[in-house]
């Protein structure tokens, strides 16, 4: 604060320096002249041996450390003076970097808020989420995903540390029935009852868990409602307290109402919240609570104060090396961290290396609009060459003017950050939900802030910086360096016929855009030849008017036989409605993202091959047109031979073609054997082989798949393929009345099969629009970036064309020459871009669909296209330059 105020009155204190100087002359002055001097030898003496005053006050002043900020001050106010003496160079510089900066921000808020902020809950910096990994001799069971805890390993790690002042545990996207005259699926979360005070959140209405609400496992059958749930279905009243709610069938008592906003600690929204000890009555035929070696509660520690990661880290890795010694072999690494919606290793890994893609695809555009800008600066340096060298004529040092010329970048750099930050906040909300409303049909929704934060800030701030040295160095070491002599004596040097300033680091710059440029096109080529074969794509089995019936049983409490009774009377029901003409069963539906796999060994070969595989009944074949080609498909009296719910009890298998050929190649498959990697090794014979079938992935139809017959415990997990030709809507209603004739409360889902393919293409098609507007925003900057480059060779050359044209040159060998010159940074660029667009092109296969990623009329035609664009945005300058008068060009020196 004493620098500060010190150097708001600097002025005064440099006045008292040069008033103390003066007296102090003044002293030595008439000592001198007390001793026999006159006035004036006295002056002059006196200065010869103080010494420069000027100098020693200069010096005096360098060591408060002010010069430099005034000199700093100073350089800002000649930069906007520059700056507005050129209007539209600023515009268009300020512009180009705003939409760069702005874009790679607003992905970056998106991330942010996605994966990287705090959980939105009361000292969230507080709260640490815990994973587990595991190494060595194990074997685990896992319901969910594998790096999550057991209850028991929950109550280890709850009881034995000393650096939470609260653990939760909690299982997520509980699946539910919420019973009522028109039953609804809502999604909820069984948790820890000291969920809600660890949390820092307090329900609006009523309360949350007692801790003895979950001390004995299904003993307290209480719910606690989301305020979304609460208003949407109860309207908002508040005698809900007390009642009795369904839950998959099972009783539950309505004891709180969460606080508006709250969803929980998952990116989807929760709708309840129950005790976890009451999983069995939710979540009918599973006991999770009793395996101490399952895999399926995220846990989530709110921290002590004065207590860090690390020591969190280091008393719960003693605890996990104690757990181990009940599994010798076993060796457990946990994961831990600040909670986010990302928090899960897979997930966050997923998150980021997404989000890093396309901030690298960005990243790319932004890299255009910094060549393009210092293009710009080179251009203008040229015309500030004279100025330039007089500054170094008098004295002024090369890191003195660069100084200067990087703070007019930075500058520049600074206002198109602050405009493209203003913009990223503006649009970012916007994104999200353009980007939510294009994501499949029943996908989870999703909330998240993308509000900024002081890590967008500061994503913000370095990116601009970072922007303004990329820009803005280069175009100042190259502006710094003109030879002085000449330079005065010729002034300017684009109309002197001395060389054009920066040709070559231009031509340079051009080339980078160009390459860039072809990356992202060739990238978005890839992108839109893959939604195109997505869209048009023949998957080798009938989707057209096929409905899908599904529901869970064995969530309703539904028993094996009983299952099986009602899938047998709801198969009658469906084969007798009107337009109906075929129902088939299935263990999960063709392309629905939703895979069975197991391992086979095959007969005179060692090891086990992994193989996809789907649970089908006699028909399904001909419901979807999967014809068998060799062979035959089920019977009846297959089916009744499973009699048991383990994979592999069946005695026969029907394989695919591709399959066939893998595993018995010149082969006949039938009468073949395959042991099953299942409970007892089971054994099972070919007796058909059905026609390849795009059934697990678009584009792959030479997976690895088997068909096993469903059998009669099979019964609770199957889905209802219905074929109907009286459109989707009259079968739909069809196919829930039947269902509910037998079980009313039973909620019904029916979804069209042809709407498994918009699960594949949605990401297809967000990632394709996104690398267009990329693409061609890339494809705009890089033909300025080409047009700007001819167009000042021109202005620079006007002498040299004239004196050509006096010798004899034509305006078509002028134009030739001015192409031939403009384009070889252009083919060197896109030589460079090929050979880049090759490398990572593999990345993108998965959104391919069969396309390869070095598809031969992607790479064709896109440098056909930029090469032919780049020649339109050379052309244009260089036929200009066959308008140039002789006489006038040369009356010019």
């Amino acid at each position: 604060m004493n620098w500060i105020t010190q150097l708001l009155l600097r002025r005064r204190l440099y006045g008292d320096f040069s008033q103390e100087i003066r007296e102090h002359l003044e002293e030595k002055i008439d000592e001198l002249v007390a001793s026999g001097m006159s006035r004036e030898e006295a002056t002059y003496a006196a200065r010869r041996e103080f010494g420069n005053a000027t100098l020693i006050e200069e010096r005096g002043r360098e060591v408060w450390q002010w010069p430099s900020v005034e000199s700093f001050i100073a350089d800002v106010r000649y930069a906007l003076r520059m700056l507005s003496k050129n209007p539209g160079f600023t515009v268009v510089a300020v512009l180009t970097l705003a939409l760069g900066i702005g874009a790679n921000t607003g992905i970056f808020t998106i991330l942010n808020g996605a994966a990287l902020r705090p959980l939105p809950l009361p000292d969230s910096d507080r709260l640490a989420s815990i994973y587990q990994s595991f190494r060595g001799r194990v074997r685990r069971n896992v319901y969910g995903e594998p790096n999550l805890f057991s209850y028991s390993e929950y109550q280890d790690y709850r009881d034995h540390n000393h650096v939470f002042s609260g653990l939760v545990a909690y299982q997520p996207s509980v699946e539910a029935t919420l019973g009522s005259d028109r039953p609804q699926q809502v999604d909820g979360t069984l948790v820890s009852c000291n969920y809600f005070p660890v949390f820092g959140v307090q329900p609006t209405l009523g309360r949350g868990f007692l801790d003895s609400e979950c001390a004995k496992p299904g003993a307290n059958p209480v719910v606690v409602l989301s305020d979304a749930l609460w208003r949407s279905t109860f309207a908002a009243s508040p005698s809900i307290l007390g009642t009795t709610i369904t839950l998959n069938r099972s009783p539950f008592t309505v004891i709180g109402i969460a606080p508006p906003g709250f969803g929980g600690s998952e990116i989807e929204p929760s709708a309840f919240w129950a005790p976890v000890t009451m999983q069995r009555a939710v979540e009918r035929g599973s006991k999770l609570l009793d395996d101490d070696n399952l895999s399926w509660l995220v846990l989530i520690g709110r921290m002590r104060a004065g207590v860090s990661l690390g020591q969190v880290r280091a008393e719960l890795d003693v605890i996990a090396g104690r757990l181990d010694q009940d599994h010798p072999g076993r060796k457990t690494t946990l994961a831990i961290q600040t909670a986010t919606f990302f928090s899960g290793p897979e997930e966050h890994a997923v998150a980021l290396g997404v989000g890093a893609a396309i901030l690298g695809a960005v990243g790319l555009v932004l890299l255009i609009a910094c060549a393009n800008v210092a293009s710009l600066l080179l251009a203008r340096a040229a015309g500030r060459r004279h100025e330039i060298a007089v500054r170094l004529a008098l004295g002024a040092t090369r890191r003195r003017l660069v100084r200067q010329l990087l703070t007019e970048s930075f500058l520049i750099a600074a206002l198109g950050g602050v405009l493209g930050s203003l913009l990223a906040f503006w649009s970012a909300e916007a994104g999200v939900h353009l980007l939510l409303t294009h994501l499949p049909r029943g996908a989870p929704s999703l909330v998240f802030s993308v509000s900024p934060d002081a890590r967008v800030l500061i994503f913000a701030l370095l990116l601009t910086l970072i922007t303004g040295a990329a820009f803005g160095l280069m175009p100042a070491l190259e502006a710094s360096r003109p030879d002085v002599n000449t330079t005065l004596k010729q002034g300017d040097a684009r109309y002197h016929g001395g060389p054009v300033a920066g040709g070559r680091l231009r031509r340079v710059l051009v080339g980078v855009q160009v390459a860039v440029c072809m990356v992202l096109l060739i990238s978005a080529g890839l992108l839109m030849r893959g939604l195109y074969r997505a869209q048009t794509i023949d998957p080798g089995f009938d989707t057209k008017d096929v409905a899908v019936a599904s529901f869970d049983l064995t969530a309703q409490g539904y028993s094996q036989p009983r299952a099986a009774t009602f899938q047998q009377q709801l198969m009658e029901r469906l084969t007798a409605l009107p337009g109906v003409d075929g129902v088939a069963e299935t263990g999960t539906t063709p392309l629905s993202d939703s895979h069975f796999g197991t391992g086979v060994s095959i007969a005179g070969r060692e090891g086990w091959q992994q193989v996809e595989y789907n649970i089908v009944s006699p028909n399904y074949f001909s419901l979807l047109g999967i014809p068998v080609t060799r062979g035959r498909g089920f019977a009846k009296s297959d089916s009744l031979m499973v009699n048991d719910g383990q994979l592999g009890t069946a005695s026969v298998v029907v394989v695919t073609e591709s399959t066939a050929r893998r595993f018995w190649p010149g082969q006949d498959p039938i009468g073949k054997t395959l042991k099953l990697q299942s409970e007892g090794h089971h054994t099972v014979t070919v007796v058909g082989v059905a026609r390849d079938a795009q059934v697990s992935r678009p584009g792959e139809s030479d997976t690895l798949y088997l068909y096993f017959p469903a059998g009669p415990k099979d019964q609770p997990g199957l889905q209802f393929l219905v074929h109907s030709a009286i459109g989707f809507a009259g079968a739909a209603q069809g196919i829930k009345a039947a269902a509910h004739a037998l079980d009313p409360e039973l909620p019904v889902s029916v979804v069209r099969l042809e709407d498994n393919l918009e699960i594949w293409r949605a990401p297809s098609r967000i990632v394709s629009v996104v690398s267009g507007v990329l693409g061609a925003l890339a494809l705009l900057l890089a033909s300025l970036g080409v047009y700007g480059m001819v167009s000042y060779a021109v202005s620079g050359r006007v002498r040299e064309i004239g004196i050509r044209m006096t010798l004899g040159a034509d305006g078509r060998d002028v134009l030739n020459l001015v192409l031939r010159q403009a384009l070889r940074p252009v083919a060197v660029g896109t030589i460079i871009g090929l050979a880049c667009s090759a490398a990572v092109s593999n990345a993108l296969s998965s959104l391919l669909y069969g396309v390869s990623p070095h598809d031969l009329v992607s790479f064709l035609f896109i440098p056909f296209f930029l090469l032919s664009v780049t020649i339109l945005a050379s052309y244009v300058p260089a036929r200009r330059a066959t308008k140039v008068d002789p006489m006038v060009a040369l009356r010019n020196e």
